[in-house]
């Protein structure tokens, strides 16, 4: 992940909904309705929410098939997981990297053109899932809104099989990824463990083209000499952002492997660093994000957004 009008209103009153929702003429002050176009009373969005009023459309879509992983492996013992079955993010588990991340990593080191938030906007739950969601709105100097969560200081291991259950955006510059960093590394001084800490890329994916995503290893022993060692993964039925996959790592000592729907297409050991050193042998934690533009994607465009990355679960096996 490191890289260099016209309206038209339609009212619709059933019985119950009026009772609930309405305001008589003779009340005191004004009550929540549910179809004046204004957020009001306890509502939590237009015309919408609160106590009284339905639920906002989300316009999340939650596949109903795709891969799913086993729970358990032969000879390995789950240590660390999250269903996303809560309605909000564990603290326990997961911390948010905020804002464009100056002054130390401005624009996230790949002229991205997000601010990241912690608001319900922009990671939310529905149906099992935890969601990310890019959103066309200006902040921080920067013109669209996401989130990035991360277990550092929370949970952070060496060797293992990963397994993240999820269905990717469609949205031209949108990029995802789901990844590990070395367990020294932060934002505050990223030139210190990046890239000779070591990067595994379990899985990017460019919502310009959604029949492909790609597992990347980044190491290199400074910044000048940094290298990465890369390929890339075609759909092998419905495209990524119709459906769940299920995209893992086997990491050994000395090895890491790369799956998608169980199905190995990468590998990398030390014979294959050119020369530099392999500094996967160390303890990394885990990092998930949605980020829109930068070096890597094409240009976005503002009427694909919002636009989501929809993760079933995330697991953490290693061996007995």
């Amino acid at each position: 992940m490191i890289r260099v009008n016209t309206y038209f209103f339609v009212y619709i009153v059933v019985g119950v909904l009026s009772i609930a929702c309405s305001s008589g003429d003779d009340s005191p002050t004004p009550q929540a309705t549910c179809s004046d176009g204004i957020q009001n009373g306890t509502e939590t969005g237009i015309d919408c929410g609160g106590s009284s009023c339905s639920s906002c459309s989300t316009g999340v879509v939650i596949p109903t098939s795709g891969f799913d992983a086993p729970n358990s492996y032969e000879g390995y013992n789950m240590v660390w997981s999250d269903e996303f079955n809560e309605e909000t993010l564990s603290s326990e588990k997961w911390s948010y990297h905020l804002g464009n991340g100056c002054p130390d990593l401005c624009f996230w080191g790949n002229s991205e053109l997000q601010y990241y938030t912690n608001s319900s906007k922009n990671l939310f739950f529905e149906e099992g899932n935890l969601v990310i969601a890019a959103r066309p709105e200006s902040m921080g100097g920067l013109d669209y809104t996401s989130s990035r969560i991360h277990t550092d200081n929370k949970f952070e291991f060496q060797y293992g099989r990963v397994d993240i259950r999820a269905s990717m955006p469609s949205a031209k510059g949108s990029w995802v990824a789901l990844w590990l960093l070395n367990h020294n590394y932060t934002i505050n001084d990223p030139s210190a463990w990046w890239p000779n800490g070591g990067e595994i890329d379990i899985m990017e994916y460019l919502g310009e083209d959604q029949t492909e995503v790609f597992g990347t290893a980044h190491y290199g022993v400074d910044f000048n000499n940094r290298r990465f060692n890369s390929k890339k993964y075609s759909a092998t039925s419905e495209n990524f952002d119709k459906i769940y996959y299920v995209f893992s790592i086997v990491w050994e000592e000395n090895k890491i492997t790369w799956l998608v729907n169980d199905v190995e297409y990468h590998s990398i050991t030390p014979a294959q660093t050119g020369g530099q050193p392999y500094p996967f042998n160390d303890e990394f934690y885990l990092l998930m994000n949605l980020s829109v533009g930068g070096n890597l994607p094409v240009a976005p465009l503002v009427s694909d957004y919002p636009d989501f990355l929809i993760i079933d679960y995330i697991r953490v096996y290693q061996k007995n």
